[in-house]
């Protein structure tokens, strides 16, 4: 008889086996679910939001070669899931991104004009400035 808990029938110990095994298409949603949970909170600290969200990236991107059909109705639908979450992540990737560049749009507009502060006469133009030899 199979090792499972007492008063079980031997088929019950097989589906409780595989069960606890993760297929690739539930890791794939159970990190999909952490990105977004992680882009949907705006944080102070974009630097390691940002880098967190690569690591969960790349994790993702190695488990995706491991799915492979044919799959069970329960994972179809969890990548159904995992597609209407490809779309809120993409969408939320690009709102942070377009921070960012809002951002570095920012920091090179104070640098420009802080250089226009500290050297005021650095920028003038000579064009059209007329030379009399005659004297």
């Amino acid at each position: 008889m199979e090792a499972g808990y007492p008063g079980e029938p031997p088929h019950a110990a097989n589906w409780c086996r595989r069960t606890r095994i993760m297929s690739p298409v539930r890791d794939c949603y159970k990190m999909t679910k952490r990105l977004l949970d992680l882009l949907e909170v705006v944080e102070q600290d974009r630097d390691s939001q940002i880098e967190e969200a690569q690591q969960l990236l790349d994790q993702r991107g190695k488990l995706l070669p491991e799915l492979k059909p044919p799959f069970t109705a329960e994972e179809q639908k969890l990548g159904r899931e995992i597609n209407l979450m490809n779309q809120e992540i993409e969408a939320r990737l690009h709102q942070l991104s377009n921070a960012v560049k809002e951002d570095l749009k920012e920091v090179s507009v104070k640098k420009h004009s802080l250089n226009k502060y500290t050297n005021p006469y650095e920028a003038l133009q000579t064009d059209g400035v007329f030379y009399d030899k005659r004297n």
